[in-house]
């Protein structure tokens, strides 16, 4: 049967259906599909990548699928958050002199997770990591175009972490696969990240400060802000010390008011992490703000002690 791929809204999403194909196992994603018992009653799957940075407890709930990036440390290639975990991550990343790199699941990782997916769904939402910054969602928009009889709306969330788990925590409260497509696309232009650096080390290694820029600003206890915004990532400040930082992270977040989704995220700062929740709570008591962990992409960018406050802005009327 011939098969037909189509692109939606901007590019950001594919369609793509054929007969379907026989079941086939993935070892990156949970060992074994649900039976019908425990079937949810929504008849489309979501899927995600490791970046989205999903809190455990949503996973669960929703049954959200994860495929994992891997984590290239030297020689040594670790599934992100299924070999490593955050904290060996960050560990590691502090006695390193270079940085990690990351590299996309396979087409194929893919198309076993969808293949499974079809026994027990009419189809999926696959939502991923920006294209500006990996090659998750070309390889999961090819992986769906091998997979017969079985929809696969693949979406470019267009930024990182837990802007995308909101998207998939949205797409999985919906009714019906074509009213989840719609719900996430709309958000995606209005997803951001706001994230502190507690070192200009990582960004420098990474070639987005020189090496004179790195230690004026140390010097000078410089703390970077930087914006994940509609494809690109850019500075937005440098405040001097971390809790005049902090306190702009918050300024900066109430000018961008109203926010119908907010979450704080910190890479092995818990305790600091959870003391701006509380502050926010106060503030936008209309909003859950839970805190979640930075991750290994975000997490090479902005090394140990960064803080992020990461949102979806309202709709505008």
């Amino acid at each position: 049967m011939s098969s037909r791929v189509s692109s939606q809204r901007s590019g950001r999403t594919i369609q793509a259906s054929r007969s379907r194909c026989s079941r086939a196992t993935s070892s990156t994603t949970r060992s074994s599909s649900r039976s019908n018992s425990r079937r949810l009653r929504r008849s489309f799957a979501v899927v995600t990548d490791s970046t989205a940075d999903l809190p455990n407890e949503w996973r669960d709930r929703y049954e959200i699928e994860i495929v994992p990036l891997k984590v290239l440390f030297g020689q040594e290639t670790f599934r992100d958050r299924v070999d490593m975990t955050d904290e060996e991550f960050f560990r590691r990343l502090a006695a390193s002199t270079s940085l990690p790199t990351t590299s996309a699941p396979s087409p194929g990782e893919f198309a076993d997770v969808y293949r499974r997916l079809a026994q027990d769904h009419d189809g999926c939402i696959s939502i991923h990591i920006g294209a500006q910054l990996s090659a998750t969602a070309e390889a999961a928009r090819v992986g769906a175009s091998s997979v017969d009889g079985f929809t696969v709306n693949v979406v470019d969330s267009e930024t990182v972490s837990m802007p995308i788990a909101f998207l998939c925590r949205i797409a999985a409260e919906s009714s019906s696969l074509a009213e989840a497509t719609a719900a996430v696309e709309q958000r995606v232009p209005r997803c951001r990240v706001l994230a502190l650096l507690d070192t200009l080390r990582y960004v420098e290694m990474g070639g987005r400060v020189s090496r004179a820029q790195a230690m004026i600003g140390t010097m000078l206890d410089l703390k970077p802000l930087l914006l994940v915004a509609n494809r690109e990532i850019k500075s937005v400040d440098r405040v001097r010390t971390r809790s005049r930082a902090i306190a702009r992270m918050i300024e900066f977040v109430r000018a961008e008011q109203p926010v119908e989704r907010l979450a704080v995220m910190h890479a092995q700062a818990p305790e600091e992490a959870e003391a701006i929740a509380a502050q926010l709570r106060n503030k936008f008591p209309d909003l859950e703000v839970p805190v979640g962990q930075i991750g290994c992409v975000l997490g090479t960018h902005t090394g140990p002690k960064a803080l992020g406050l990461v949102y979806i802005k309202t709709q505008s009327r």
